[in-house]
């Protein structure tokens, strides 16, 4: 296989093309000269998101079962939320874990971060994880938010995501990420 240096591409201009509430869809023209090549691309300027990972002290990992609008169908999938300007990425997973679900926890670290699609998206995924999880309450949701919130325990959660009960790419990632965890842990996954 023939090796060759691969160069970067310099943004030479960059233009809101639509501004779409809650990410922005920019057309910027990138040239690489050393291969002389340019075009325009489109990609999302889009805020940093949190996926929290939580824990009971049964072993039960939460889950929420909502209406997904880009398939049309329901998915179960990790508490998870856009990072507010300004707001820490942890905060914002321990935020998004109360409003969506009630629940609250004793410990909270982040466990890595994603980019969710880099070919178009300039966002960070933080997978958070947090342990010692409880129902406080019922949250507090968004006025578009509606959930089915469950305890799965985390042999379960494994098996779904092989099933495809689970079908969230990024929640497939951040499973990645916790069976790392527990098994650093002595915790078995199966």
């Amino acid at each position: 296989m023939d090796k060759k240096d691969i160069t970067s591409w310099e943004c030479r201009e960059s233009e809101v093309h639509a501004d779409c509430r809650v990410y922005k869809i920019l057309r910027e023209h990138w040239i690489n000269e050393k291969e002389a090549s340019a075009a325009d691309f489109f990609v999302m300027e889009v805020n940093d998101w949190a996926v929290t990972i939580a824990l009971t002290e049964e072993g039960n990992c939460v889950l929420v079962k909502q209406f997904r609008f880009g398939t049309g169908e329901f998915t179960w999938e990790l508490p998870a939320g856009v990072v507010d300007p300004g707001e820490d990425a942890l905060e914002g997973g321990v935020r998004e874990l109360y409003e969506e679900t009630g629940y609250r926890g004793e410990s909270a670290k982040v466990l890595s971060i994603v980019h969710p699609n880099p070919a178009i998206q300039r966002n960070r995924c933080h997978l958070i994880m947090v342990e010692g999880a409880r129902k406080i309450d019922s949250g507090d949701p968004g006025p578009h938010e509606f959930f089915e919130v469950r305890e799965v325990p985390v042999a379960t959660l494994f098996e779904w995501a092989k099933d495809g009960t689970i079908t969230h790419a990024i929640v497939h990632a951040a499973l990645f990420y916790l069976r790392d965890y527990l098994e650093e842990m002595g915790i078995p996954t199966k």
